[in-house]
């Protein structure tokens, strides 16, 4: 099945009822290379379903992109309700998306999962059939200490969140603070950056003047990439975090030399680097089918897909030509456990993603831009252990 899956069009006669799985990304150029990673995993799922020899079903794929606003993510909601075919959608893959199209979906009772979102209000207008499998950006900020903690670089730190890069950037800036002072004990200084200002550099000459020995910037690609340039012409070489949506971004090649060393903390794998057979079978496949290893976001979408698929297959009827049930999707997701290629999936009261379990640190991973490119060093239960180990 994974050597053959190369096609995710329906098989020629059969007589198989076909159902759509729709794929809601986005145009907006911040968004590409996740929208791409998004539909090709999609499409890898759907090939290998396809592929079975005994399946009672045939699936397709239909992708409609919005343009990053409300607007438009509405618009793909509606067409993708509208069609009775189409039994689940995996996204969106932006915020504002995720938050407008959300009550669509919500009213019509389609199950979507977005699987690289990680704000929750989206739960206020679809309670019931809006689902979520990327970790929130709440436990992310807090993730940079426990890895600062973890590998022994926890120092005096400067924290510049730059208001620039929205509402996640609060989101992910304030509990890093407040982990750093409070939960670890050691300094922190934060600047907040205004929107529409050009204060980032005043910020990082302050921090710098200030005398800190770590150093987070949360905030836009370009003003990373900026401040990465500032503290490598005043020679700072110490740890150095950006926030976890450029993971995968274009940072490294923009940065160049000045980028070397920076971390990502996020929950999305490299599943290339991983040794269960699970790993090696996506990686293979997505490598036959792309000619390349999975991209960054990749194999998160994948699973989701999966699990949506495998949640499906229980609620098709047996045996006669009679539609599922919408809504029969979404509950039984809701009470889903789905063991994914680098995490195991369970919802909580808000169909987010649950990482309140003691494996949590095994599923979260840092990622150290070198060479030019971000590489995965492991997950932070990984790094946390090898520190133990070394003292």
């Amino acid at each position: 099945m994974w050597a053959s899956g190369d096609d995710e069009e329906p098989s020629a006669g059969g007589g198989r009822p076909v159902y759509v799985l729709g794929v809601h990304t986005s145009a907006d150029g911040g968004d590409a290379a996740v929208s791409r990673a998004s539909e090709r995993a999609a499409r890898l799922a759907v090939a290998q379903h396809n592929a079975a020899p005994k399946r009672s079903y045939d699936l397709k794929v239909k992708v409609l992109p919005d343009r990053g606003d409300a607007d438009t993510a509405r618009k793909v909601a509606l067409e993708f309700t509208a069609d009775r075919s189409v039994v689940a959608v995996l996204g969106p893959v932006a915020e504002i998306p995720m938050r407008t199209a959300a009550g669509v979906y919500g009213e019509a009772g389609l199950t979507h999962v977005s699987s690289s979102t990680g704000q929750q209000d989206y739960f206020v207008t679809s309670p019931k059939t809006s689902f979520q499998t990327g970790a929130p950006h709440l436990a992310l900020g807090t993730w940079i200490a426990f890895h600062a903690l973890a590998t022994k670089q926890l120092a005096p730190a400067g924290v510049v969140i730059d208001r620039a890069g929205g509402s996640i950037i609060q989101d992910q800036g304030t509990p890093l603070v407040t982990a750093w002072r409070d939960k670890l004990g050691a300094e922190v200084i934060p600047r907040v950056v205004a929107e529409e200002t050009d204060d980032g550099p005043k910020a990082v000459r302050e921090l710098l003047a200030a005398g800190v020995g770590d150093f987070v910037y949360l905030g836009t690609l370009d003003a990373t990439v900026r401040t990465a340039r500032e503290l490598a012409a005043a020679d700072f070489t110490g740890p150095r975090w950006m926030q976890h949506q450029l993971y995968g971004s274009d940072f490294p090649r923009l940065a160049g030399d000045a980028g070397e060393g920076w971390y990502v903390v996020t929950s999305a794998v490299d599943s290339s680097t991983l040794t269960t057979k699970q790993a090696k079978d996506f990686t293979a496949a997505w490598r036959k089918r792309y000619g390349g290893v999975p991209e960054p976001y990749a194999t998160e979408a994948y699973d989701s897909v999966r699990m949506m698929l495998a949640e499906f297959a229980r609620t098709v009827p047996a045996g006669v030509r009679k539609r599922p049930v919408r809504a029969d999707l979404a509950e039984r997701l809701a009470k889903a456990k789905y063991a994914g290629i680098a995490r195991t999936y369970t919802f909580g009261e808000y169909h987010q993603y649950d990482n309140t379990g003691d494996g949590w640190t095994d599923q979260t991973f840092v990622h150290e831009v070198r060479g030019g490119r971000f590489r995965q060093l492991g997950s932070l239960g990984d790094l946390s252990r090898a520190g133990q180990a070394r003292s």
